[in-house]
């Protein structure tokens, strides 16, 4: 089953045809991309991005969900379930924009199906040599923990938290993880119009939602992942404590690839930031989780660009997994 955007939706036509609010239930299943082997409905894990309560459907309506605590009503939009407030849509919108207009003028540049296919591996055209030698580095990082540590994908539901693209769902849904993806951007090709070249391959769900309101369940998922994306939270500690929530009790949270340095600044500007060592580790804590900093080995080639950032006057950062469990 294939989801994503680009498909058109159709639900409420076919309403007549599902058999009543149960019908609805499994027509939602099937339309949310729930294949042979999922033990239960999406609706089970989604939730909404003001309170991460469960959602049900609007009087029958499979073309919106609705809070069953707080009433906040959410539409379902080309099979993407749109799980952000309607306060925040703007700022999202706006922020989305500029970002892939500077991706662009920097050369960065869409990828074909083989290329998406095979990230974090191969080199795209466009991109700087390094950026895709550190998310392999990364990656390969996080498949050791996940073996040796788990969580297993037996263990719950993992939520891809700024999935972009959503390669990192690809890969984790390939190894048998049930897989959210969850990301802002619905558009081609840095957000989730880029994603169903992955859903023809494989299953997972796709959801536009916010980092600082993540529209997942509480006390569902085993592993929240932030790939490359907390520093593009707008507020840290809201991001934070919307994961925690979201965590079962022996849950884990696990950051890639955000910048550290010795004190807060400012990133590429783009609405992005490198977080200092001390903030962000005082952060996760205040959240109520214990984190573990992790090096990543990296390449000749990252410590070249460190001492080249260091001669032009700019400092260095770091990009550590930080791997962190409920206190």
């Amino acid at each position: 089953m294939i989801v994503g955007p680009g498909v058109a939706l159709g639900i409420t036509s076919l309403w007549s045809s599902v058999g009543g609010e149960h019908g609805a239930e499994h027509f939602l299943h099937q339309m949310l991309g729930a294949g042979p082997g999922m033990k239960e409905d999406w609706l089970d894990v989604i939730g909404c991005p003001s309170c991460q309560h469960a959602l049900h459907f609007d009087n029958g309506y499979t073309s919106s969900l609705v809070c069953q605590l707080c009433g906040n009503q959410y539409t379902i939009k080309n099979r993407t379930p749109v799980m952000v407030r309607q306060e925040d849509l703007e700022i999202l919108t706006a922020f989305n924009r500029q970002y892939q207009r500077m991706r662009l003028k920097e050369g960065w540049r869409p990828f074909t199906a083989e290329q998406s296919l095979t990230l974090p591996f191969g080199r795209p055209s466009g991109y700087p040599t390094i950026y895709w030698e550190v998310r392999r580095q990364s990656y390969s990082r996080l498949r050791k923990l996940l073996s040796e540590q788990g969580p297993l994908p037996s263990m719950g539901p993992v939520a891809d938290l700024g999935a972009g693209n959503s390669w990192l769902s690809y890969r984790l849904a390939k190894s048998g993880y049930r897989v959210v993806a969850v990301e802002s951007n619905l558009e081609e090709p840095f957000g989730l119009g880029a994603a169903d070249i992955y859903l023809a391959h494989t299953s997972f769900l796709v959801v536009q939602g916010d980092l600082n309101r993540p529209p997942l369940q509480a006390g569902k998922f085993s592993l929240v992942l932030f790939n490359a994306s907390l520093h593009y939270a707008r507020h840290l500690a809201s991001a934070l404590r919307g994961t925690v929530q979201a965590l079962h009790p022996k849950g884990r949270l696990v950051i890639l690839d955000s910048p550290i340095t010795r004190k807060p600044r400012l990133g590429s500007g783009i609405g992005d930031r490198h977080f200092g060592r001390r903030e962000l580790h005082d952060a996760i804590v205040a959240a109520g989780l214990r984190p573990h900093w992790i090096t990543v080995r990296r390449g000749p080639r990252w410590w070249v660009a460190q001492v080249l950032r260091r001669a032009r006057g700019k400092q260095p950062f770091s990009l550590p997994m930080i791997v962190a469990e409920k206190a």
